[in-house]
């Protein structure tokens, strides 16, 4: 039988492992100037760390005691995501006959990727929140405001080269792209300066050399885009890292120390399945270039998927706290 301190090792050692392969790996290869779409490995992580996670959501359904969380919120749980599923199967059938002004699309691309970096940084300020809770310890308040600084670092430097690929338009962000990138460096400046402050104000909190250390990864990951040319190695460096803790996280929860092992079996099961629901969306997505009407679906589910988490992993909702604690028990033991 495992004890617990060695269950919480390999957990902290994956997730450090998952964050730092792909924010440290993807960059290398940037810096040897290897072909971004000419590696098999890298497409296959990128469908199972990118779109697949999005989509490995839906495996929580499976999960009796989650339901019992998601009763009280039938709107949030089932109602929109049928919805959202419903049009998105419409938009297979009749979506290459719509035609939308590609100035919608643009902004409706821009709203996506602001509250893409926001969701990414909530992650990381759960993931530092969680592990300190872990020690007895609780993170200072003003840190889940901080860190949106070096979020909103990495989107500002990011946006113009991601908006211009969207759209297929080079002329896109032109005029304001080193204006966005100076304030991005200002914004990421301020974050190590307010969190150093915070730290040495509240240096009980980060004694816990795991809190710090992934503090510290939480500016690690958006470094990318202010350090790299390469949009793609760039976006796809920290895109991946979230996909990758998302996936252990969920893997975690769906073997923790409550279910009984059919409902375990079950529920890996299930998000074996949605993991592989999602690359076989990408996949059509590929296929199907083009389609206005598919592409903001993909859009759109994938903000199901923030809606979705932003209630199941929130550690001060009673509800979601009481299962947290069960299904991550060798954490708090």
């Amino acid at each position: 039988m495992i004890n617990n301190q060695t269950k919480r090792n390999v957990f902290y050692y994956s997730l450090l492992m998952v964050t730092l392969v792909p924010l440290i790996g993807l960059p290398a290869l940037s810096t040897i100037s290897f072909p971004f779409d000419q590696s098999l490995l890298l497409g296959i992580a990128i469908f199972a760390g990118g779109f697949g996670h999005v989509f490995s959501t839906a495996c929580v359904y499976a999960d009796k005691s989650v339901r019992e969380v998601m009763k009280p919120m039938k709107l949030r749980f089932y109602v929109l995501p049928l919805i959202c599923l419903v049009v998105t199967g419409a938009a297979l059938i009749w979506g290459s006959k719509l035609h939308v002004a590609q100035s919608m699309i643009a902004g409706l691309f821009i709203i996506h990727l602001c509250w893409l970096h926001f969701h990414y940084q909530r992650q990381n300020y759960g993931i530092v929140a969680f592990i300190a809770a872990s020690t007895g310890q609780r993170v200072p308040r003003q840190m889940s405001t901080i860190l949106l600084l070096p979020a909103a670092a990495g989107l500002l430097a990011i946006m113009p080269s991601l908006v211009r690929a969207a759209m297929e338009n080079e002329s896109l962000f032109v005029e304001y792209q080193n204006v966005m990138f100076m304030l991005a460096c200002v914004l990421y400046m301020s974050g190590v300066f307010a969190t150093l402050y915070i730290a040495m104000q509240h240096r009980e909190a980060f004694t816990e050399p795991r809190v710090a250390i992934f503090t510290i990864l939480s500016f690690l990951f958006f470094a990318p885009p202010i350090a790299l040319r390469n949009s793609d190695y760039a976006f796809w460096s920290y895109a991946l890292a979230h996909g990758f803790q998302y996936l252990l996280m969920v893997f975690t929860m769906a073997g923790g120390t409550g279910p009984s092992r059919y409902l375990r079996l079950k529920i890996i099961l299930a998000f074996g399945i949605s993991v592989a629901g999602g690359c076989l969306f990408a996949l059509l997505l590929r296929r199907l270039y083009g389609n206005q009407a598919l592409f903001i679906c993909g859009i759109i589910l994938t903000w199901v998927h923030f809606v979705l988490d932003a209630r199941l992993w929130r550690m001060s909702d009673p509800g979601a706290r009481k299962l947290l604690r069960e299904r991550f028990g060798f954490l708090f033991s």
